[in-house]
């Protein structure tokens, strides 16, 4: 499907007195050509302090069915109405010569005719995509109904690709390919509490043999697979949703509890989970500002020791929830971010 795009007005939300004042960054350029490989947030960043009031800045233009469609080419530029500022997406430009003496080179806005597919995401697919699908956070109930490797077809201790299992849990009626996962840490929050499980992916399998005793072969792992293992069908990667940036509407407080890939210090684009979830109001795109346990320190002249306050260390999106358990992407670092650190509504 093609359509014509005209270019769009997005208009700055109405704020509390003051946020305006915040919103333009030092020195910001009053346009930016989107080239590929730009994302929504990027191009926010680029104009603004607080690039998460993202769907504030990009208003929706009733002529447009999905306005959230920038693409490589088009030209963003800064404008202000009544002090406060706002974008224009003025569409694709084409370059013309102009009437100066010195042939100086004008863009002219222009319609295009153009596939949706062509459209900037509001996040990398490469930054978001792996963790679409992984990891999950499953309560004992939800773990304990899965089906899972039994043993061994042959002699082997570990499996690896093309090894075969046999499989025990799955059901009646088994789905033709599965993806495998084991048990990770409980995840709790600071009082002790159990959230979830967290699970770590080992890799894919096929069902070769039904019966009451079912056959898989090992299609690929990242890691051995063991008996006790866990079986989830398997489901097609979707598509990179779009994730519009917005500060929950209500006060939110969490810990971050865990982080993937068994990294201790977190930066920009890591994945970690938090405390809170679906129960607690969470929703995919909410940001969070991250912040660092207070810092006790030892005054000498007064001879005590001393409760720092608690540090803004960056920002985080939220991208997958679950019940108690949400994981996000940090989209801003000023620190290191470590498990323990704290999270709230910016």
């Amino acid at each position: 499907m093609r359509r014509v795009r005209l270019g769009f007005l997005l208009v700055a939300a109405l704020s509390p007195v003051g946020w305006a004042d915040r919103l333009v960054v030092p020195h910001v350029p009053h346009s930016y050509v989107v080239r590929k490989g730009d994302t929504l947030w990027g191009i926010a960043n680029h104009f603004f302090r607080d690039p998460w009031r993202w769907p504030g800045i990009w208003n929706r233009n009733v002529q447009i069915r999905n306005p959230d469609l920038i693409y490589p080419g088009d030209v963003v530029a800064l404008r202000y109405a009544h002090g406060k500022p706002y974008l224009v997406d003025e569409g694709p430009v084409q370059a013309v010569a102009g009437r100066s003496h010195n042939n100086t080179v004008v863009l002219k806005p222009a319609t295009r005719s153009h596939a949706l597919v062509g459209a900037i995401p509001t996040l990398s697919p490469n930054v978001i995509g792996p963790f679409l699908q992984r990891p999950l956070a499953l309560s004992r109930r939800a773990f304990g109904r899965l089906g899972y490797v039994a043993g061994a077809v042959h002699r082997h201790t570990f499996l690896s690709p093309v090894a075969r299992f046999y499989a025990r849990g799955l059901g009646t009626h088994p789905t033709k390919v599965y993806e495998i996962y084991r048990r990770g840490p409980a995840l709790r929050d600071q009082d002790g509490n159990f959230l979830a499980y967290e699970t770590k992916y080992i890799g894919r399998a096929k069902l070769v043999r039904r019966g009451h005793l079912p056959e898989l072969q090992v299609l690929s792992s990242i890691r051995e697979v063991q008996a006790g293992d866990r079986l989830i069908p398997w489901q097609p990667q979707p598509p990179t949703p779009y994730y519009y940036p917005r500060a929950p509407k209500k006060r939110i407080h969490g810990t971050v509890v865990a982080a993937t890939h068994d990294n201790l210090n977190l930066g920009t684009y890591a994945a970690l989970a938090i405390d809170v979830g679906k129960n607690a109001g969470i929703r995919r795109g909410y940001v969070l500002r991250i912040y660092s346990r207070p810092r006790r320190f030892y005054d000498p002249v007064a001879h005590e020791t001393v409760r720092g306050r608690r540090q803004p260390l960056g920002l985080l999106m939220i991208f997958r929830t679950f019940s108690h358990v949400s994981y996000g992407i940090i989209m801003q670092a000023r620190r290191e971010i470590h498990v323990g650190d704290t999270v709230a509504t910016p």
